[in-house]
């Protein structure tokens, strides 16, 4: 659909390519973002991949929270890495450690409306209903992944476990809320 000012296209998703897939606990994948009539990723920005699941978890956040260069929801909004789910002692949400490179677009809260603006400076405001409906149905086409793939192995770490286990805790509990808004 064309007309829409904000699009976040799933083009492809997967587990790594070496890793046997009940070991590896992030999504991976393509994703074509346009924000009015500016691209800000599709293939083209990079080979390989992003880390979906920890992009999903950033978006969920969003639907409540800004995030803007001094209130980040996470490092990116499209990581392109994964590499470990911190968390604090009785805290309810995991910080998610990349690599540092990805891409940002910032996300303001304005009334009933979210004001999108990209790295280039270019703005848009779209109704927050809009923006909902879009990060939603990225982050549940995520989760689908998730659930038709083999169960997950967990690790033998108890930190790293106990990363995991909340990052879905998170993940649910933030889906939940969005459907009884």
């Amino acid at each position: 659909m064309k007309d829409k000012q904000f699009e976040i296209e799933l083009l492809d998703i997967h587990w790594l390519e070496d890793t046997p897939e009940e070991i590896d606990l992030c999504a991976h994948g393509q994703v074509k973002v346009r924000i009015g009539n500016e691209i800000i990723v599709d293939r083209r920005e990079k080979e390989n991949h992003w880390t979906l699941s920890a992009m999903s978890i950033h978006l969920l956040r969003t639907i409540d929270n800004n995030h803007n260069p001094e209130n980040l929801v996470g490092e990116h909004l499209i990581p392109c890495c994964g590499h470990h789910i911190d968390h604090l002692e009785n805290s309810t949400e995991v910080h998610i450690q990349g690599c540092f490179t990805g891409i940002n677009y910032w996300v303001q809260h304005i009334d009933q409306n979210i004001k999108l603006t990209t790295e280039s400076k270019a703005e848009i405001v779209i109704p927050k209903r809009e923006y909902v409906i879009e990060v939603i149905n990225f982050v549940d086409k995520v989760e689908e992944f998730y659930k038709t793939s083999k169960p997950k192995q967990m690790p033998d770490d108890n930190y790293d476990r106990t990363g995991y286990e909340l990052m879905w805790k998170e993940w649910i509990r933030r889906r939940t809320q969005i459907d009884t808004k």
